[in-house]
């Protein structure tokens, strides 16, 4: 399974996006859905990855994933908030992830209506993939 970590911070509409998935962890099932919830309804935001686990002052958040980032193709969320993106262990960048190998996932999202950097991140999961 996957694990939460970090903290989201609050975004012009709420609390802050929240990540989450769907499907399993399993390179052979190549089934696994990103999922971020709570983000800014309408806007435009990418899920990325990477080896590390950070924790640095970022826009109106904070950057969690570090290390050699892989970024996700660019995605927009609902009316809701809600942005979901299914990955496909065959092709790059996720093609990047192997059995037993751990990355970190998070949600990068606009939010102009807060200024400033006008945009913000949700808190991150991490997970370690099996066969």
């Amino acid at each position: 399974g996957a694990t939460a970590y970090c903290d989201t911070a609050p975004n012009s509409v709420g609390t802050g996006a929240l990540m989450g998935h769907a499907g399993s962890f399993g390179i052979t099932a190549n089934d696994l859905e990103l999922k971020a919830s709570g983000a800014v309804p309408g806007q435009f935001g990418i899920f990325y990855f990477g080896p590390n686990q950070i924790s640095a002052p970022f826009g109106h958040g904070v950057r969690c994933v570090g290390g050699q980032t892989r970024r996700l193709p660019v995605l927009q969320a609902d009316f809701f908030g809600d942005a979901s993106l299914s990955l496909d262990f065959t092709t790059a960048p996720a093609s990047d992830i192997t059995a037993d190998s751990t990355w970190n996932f998070q949600f990068w999202y606009r939010d102009p209506a807060a200024g400033g950097a006008s945009f913000n991140l949700s808190d991150a999961l991490t997970t370690t993939f099996c066969p």
